[in-house]
């Protein structure tokens, strides 16, 4: 079990697998607190994928290692499941080999999932602050298409940037093997 989650996030809300007695339990914050402060200055929730890849790329490539390494199945999570989640399983679907439009269409199935949690979350949000909020919280498939792009213009690909970030092109293949 990866926990994408930050130490402040684990703080309010503990894992009940840390223990390890259920799970081998990896803490593998994606982002961490003191650029979670900082990601809320970017202009749009694309603009937030790209700044974590960016700058937490060494965080990218200890997720993929512990999964690599992993025997058997390997369950991760976040908050809420969209975004720090939505860019790993868009990441590894891409390793699988699956279309990008596919990727795409798999992460905007997230609103439909998450609905219901959406309108809670908007409902407990200051009344001048729901509407951008609402849009936060939206997945479009053109948001991880373009996470997908700059993956492959800037990196050439999921596989080159976790290599960049510390994983052997043989953990590359062994997680790869894995999805297939």
């Amino acid at each position: 079990m990866i926990d994408l989650r930050s130490a402040a996030e684990l703080l309010s809300s503990p894992n009940p697998f840390a223990d390890g007695a259920a799970a081998t339990y990896v803490h593998a914050e994606l982002i961490d607190d003191a650029h979670m402060n900082n990601i809320g200055d970017a202009g749009n929730m694309l603009e937030r994928y790209l700044f974590i890849l960016q700058e937490r790329h060494g965080a990218f490539g200890h997720v993929f290692n512990s999964m690599a390494k992993a025997d058997g199945g390997v369950l991760f999570h976040c908050f809420a499941g969209k975004d720090r989640t939505g860019i790993i399983a868009a990441m590894l679907l891409s390793l699988a080999g699956v279309a990008p439009v596919d990727i795409a269409a798999d992460y905007g199935e997230t609103d439909l999932q998450l609905a219901g949690r959406y309108e809670l979350w908007i409902s407990e949000a200051p009344p001048d602050r729901r509407e951008k909020f609402r849009d936060e919280l939206r997945c479009p498939p053109e948001r991880i298409l373009g996470v997908l792009d700059f993956l492959e213009t800037k990196w050439g690909g999921v596989a080159a940037y976790l290599e960049a970030a510390g994983m052997t092109p043989s953990d590359i293949d062994r997680l790869s093997a894995k999805l297939t």
